[in-house]
C-alpha cells in the first residue's frame, strides 16, 4: 500500500478587516509585516499536488496546518487545491494549530466546515483502509503562545480505538511532534506539545499497537526512532510542504511517501521541490540532512 504525506501547507490569504481579532492581530503582523507571508507560495503548494496525483497513492494524509491564520477563504483555498486528491484519493486530514487560530467550542470546528468527510466523526478517530490504520489524536487548541495539549480524555479514548482495531500496520497521527530531530523532547516549550509525554506514555508505552509516528509543525523535516512498548518505531515528518524555493538558504519544500507491507514499512521515500517540480531527494530520505 502506498501513502503519500503531506503537511504545513500554509495556505494564505489576506483577513478582512472583521477577522482581525486575537491571534490573528500578531499573525498577520508577522506574515504582512515581517515578511513570513513570503515563506510559502501557491505556485509550491500546486506542484504538491500534482506530485501526490502523478504518484498515484492508494491513501493520502496531511497531518495540519491547510491554513496560516484559520481563515474561510484560506480553508476556501484549501478546498479548491485539495479537490483533486479529495475526490480522487482516501484521504485522512487532522487540524494543526494554525488551523485552531481562534478560539472554537471544538478546535478544528471550522476546518470540520469543509473538510468533515475526510477528519473523521471527531477526535481521537480511527481511519482504517483495508490493514492499515491511522489514529488521529488532537494535539492543538488556540493558544497566544502556539502551544499544544492533548485532553487526557481522548487518550483514554484513543487506547480503547487502538485495542479494538484489527489494523496490521496503525499510523499515530499528530501535528504536534512529540520528540525532536535527535530524539530530545521537542521544544522549546512555547511551542511544543505541553503534555508529550503524557502522550508517549499511554499509546508508545502501554500499548505496542503504534507502528509509526506522522507529525507536521516542525517546518525542517526529520526522522527519529522513538522508543515504545513494541520496540523502537519511526517517527516521521517530511518537513513543510508549501516551503517556498529559497536554494540560497537551502530550504524547500518536502513531502514523504511510505510503502506498507502487512506489518512492516517497507519503504521512506521523501521528495524535495527543485523550483519547478517535486523529485526524489538527492541520496535518499533524509540524505540531505535538510
Amino acid at each position: 500500500m502506498k501513502i503519500v504525506h503531506l503537511t504545513d501547507l500554509h495556505i494564505q490569504t489576506a483577513p478582512r478587516l472583521h477577522e482581525l481579532f486575537g491571534k490573528r492581530l500578531i499573525g498577520s503582523a508577522n506574515l504582512y509585516l515581517l515578511g513570513r507571508k513570503q515563506k510559502f507560495n501557491l505556485t509550491v503548494q500546486q506542484a504538491a499536488i500534482d506530485a501526490t496525483l502523478k504518484e498515484d497513492p492508494d491513501i493520502v494524509v496531511i497531518t495540519g496546518d491547510l491554513t496560516a491564520q484559520a481563515l474561510d477563504a484560506e480553508f476556501q483555498l484549501a478546498r479548491d487545491l485539495l479537490d483533486p486528491i479529495l475526490d480522487g484519493y482516501p484521504t485522512v486530514l487532522i487540524p494543526g494549530n494554525h488551523d485552531t487560530y481562534v478560539r472554537e467550542p471544538v478546535p478544528g470546528q471550522r476546518m470540520r466546515a469543509f473538510f468533515a468527510d475526510w477528519m473523521g466523526e471527531g477526535m481521537p478517530y480511527l481511519h482504517q483502509f483495508d490493514e492499515v490504520g491511522f489514529l488521529t489524536v488532537e494535539t492543538c487548541r488556540a493558544h497566544p503562545l502556539s502551544s499544544g495539549y492533548t485532553p487526557p480524555t481522548q487518550l483514554a479514548q484513543a487506547r480503547a480505538l487502538l485495542d479494538a482495531a484489527d489494523a496490521t500496520f496503525i499510523f499515530l497521527c499528530l501535528h504536534y511532534p512529540l520528540r525532536g530531530r535527535r530524539g530530545e523532547p521537542y521544544g522549546p516549550a512555547t511551542r511544543a506539545l505541553s503534555n508529550a509525554r503524557q502522550v508517549e506514555d499511554e499509546l508508545l508505552m502501554k500499548t505496542a499497537r503504534i507502528n509509526a509516528i506522522l507529525h507536521g509543525h516542525e517546518h525542517h523535516g526529520y526522522r527519529v526512532d522513538l522508543h515504545t512498548l513494541g520496540g523502537p518505531r519511526p517517527n516521521l515528518n517530511p518537513g513543510a510542504t508549501g516551503y517556498t524555493y529559497l536554494p540560497d538558504l537551502n530550504r524547500t519544500a518536502h513531502l514523504n511517501v511510505y510503502t506498507i507491507e502487512g506489518d512492516a514499512l517497507t519503504e521512506v521515500r521523501r521528495l524535495r521541490y527543485s523550483g519547478e517540480r517535486f523529485e526524489e531527494e538527492p541520496g535518499g530520505a533524509y540524505a540531505t540532512g535538510r
